[in-house]
């Protein structure tokens, strides 16, 4: 029987071509473009790889891509179980890029009323699953309604059994050790604003008390000697946003994080929203970040070899595994289908983005008030059901639907909404939608090298998403 290319979708590259379909397999191939395709010119090996991984119609596993296909469009669809708590809108640090505009005025913060309301829309939820994230402003500032949120959520789930997770992202500027005794005892991760190198991250995350890097490295020290003792709390993430300053370390940024315990590296871009939307001395080109990206790459590879242990990037590393197992990650960012974030007052958004959009006056997104909605009066809004059809590119937008990479990429309204004026916003020109090809492109170039195939073999072994 003749093989005959089944629903591909590709991108012809200098050095050879980005080729994928809808079951989820993706590789770049090297040396070939897509004139291969028309005619018998693909190596034995190259259409041996295609025909096990469902690019031939004859050759299709059928259940396997039934499964994939009914994953991707959510047949068992049950709401979303990411749920973004901002405690507070104040904080205790004045930092240059602070997206969430956030300071010390009083009165913003959540109270233990709507914390009730709250947490009966979350568990009227019919998920299994339930994870909520405390963020702020600076979350700990408000620790008395996180201890509040944390213990009755518990005591609700005894009938509830869902699948509980708690997290915080904080600066750690507050924290103490009866804070960290509660979150160690309660099973509440912690993740951290940490940008690496002393100078910068003091710079950027100004403290009226001293230096804000001396007590984030101390308290992520602190949570490995609790770990090394034996407590089961998570190891502790960290997020590192990138500006201008800190683009002449990439080395040292890596460094730093292994030297405090840390081997899941996250290297954020920085979003121009609030603060460092008028800070230009903060920004820098795509082509700047990428030369960045690039070279602290190289250094968790070698740490990677070096050590014998996973020194990865986690945005890298999400990439790697989803194009090694064709499932996509499942905390990917999806609005309403997967997560939904409430400000302090309980205003219900799709994102914490577009939360700290309405901190800056433009509150488009606001879906709705935990006091007054339910879920389900959510879902029936018309901005709803156009976010849940952003969720899945190739049906809404053209671009996606020729693209590679659109199985596990998800275009963003908010962000086409700030910087282009538009919901569904105009792909092509879009930096974010430049940034995310250009990750896929480097993970699946170096998926092809034999050093690299190595590193990542740790990565996959190690690696926690």
């Amino acid at each position: 029987m003749k093989n005959e290319l089944f629903d591909i979708a590709f991108e012809n590259t200098a050095g050879g071509m980005f080729l994928a379909n809808s079951s989820g397999r993706v590789f770049f191939l090297p040396g070939v473009s897509s004139r291969a395709l028309q005619g018998p010119d693909l190596s034995p090996r190259t259409s041996a790889l295609l025909e096990r991984s469902d690019f031939f119609s004859n050759r299709l596993n059928l259940d396997g891509v039934g499964a994939r296909l009914r994953g991707r469009y959510f047949a068992d669809y049950a709401g979303p179980y990411i749920h973004i708590v901002t405690l507070t809108n104040r904080c205790s640090l004045n930092c240059s890029y602070c997206s969430a505009s956030a300071n010390s005025a009083p009165g913003r913060d959540m109270t233990r009323a709507t914390a009730d309301k709250l947490l009966a829309f979350v568990f009227s939820i019919r998920g299994g699953g339930l994870t909520l994230e405390f963020q702020g402003g600076e979350p700990l500032l408000n620790f008395g309604v996180l201890k509040y949120i944390v213990e009755k959520a518990k005591r609700l789930n005894r009938g509830a059994r869902k699948r509980l997770h708690f997290s915080v992202v904080t600066n750690l500027q507050n924290m103490d050790q009866g804070k960290l005794d509660f979150l160690e005892s309660n099973g509440v991760a912690v993740c951290a604003s940490f940008d690496a190198v002393r100078r910068v991250h003091d710079a950027n995350r100004v403290s009226s008390a001293g230096s804000n890097y001396d007590r984030v490295a101390g308290w992520l020290r602190e949570i490995g000697r609790r770990r090394a003792r034996g407590s089961s709390m998570e190891a502790p993430n960290a997020i590192c946003t990138v500006t201008r300053a800190l683009l002449p370390y990439p080395e040292e940024t890596v460094e730093s994080y292994v030297k405090n315990g840390l081997y899941r590296i996250q290297l954020g871009p920085l979003d121009p929203l609030g603060r460092a939307s008028g800070n230009s001395g903060l920004g820098y080109t795509p082509e700047e970040y990428f030369a960045f990206y690039r070279r602290a790459l190289e250094r968790m590879g070698e740490l990677t070899l070096r050590e014998g242990r996973a020194v990865y990037e986690k945005g890298a590393f999400n990439i790697l595994k989803m194009t090694e197992t064709a499932e996509r990650n499942p905390h990917r960012n999806l609005e309403v289908l997967i997560r939904l974030a409430y400000d302090h007052n309980g205003d219900i958004y799709p994102s914490d983005e577009a939360r700290m959009l309405a901190c800056s006056g433009d509150d488009f997104f606001r879906l709705g008030n935990v006091r007054r909605d339910t879920f389900s009066g959510v879902l029936e809004k018309p901005l709803a059901r156009a976010l849940i059809a952003s969720c899945f590119g190739e049906l809404s937008q053209p671009y996606c639907a020729r693209c590679p990479y659109a199985y596990y990429c998800r275009i963003s309204p908010v962000y086409n909404y700030i910087f282009q004026g538009s919901f569904w916003g105009d792909l092509p020109s879009s930096d974010r939608c430049r940034f995310f090809k250009w990750m896929f492109g480097l993970v699946l170039r170096l998926k092809t090298d034999r050093r690299w195939s190595r590193i990542f073999r740790v990565w996959l072994r190690e690696g926690v998403d």
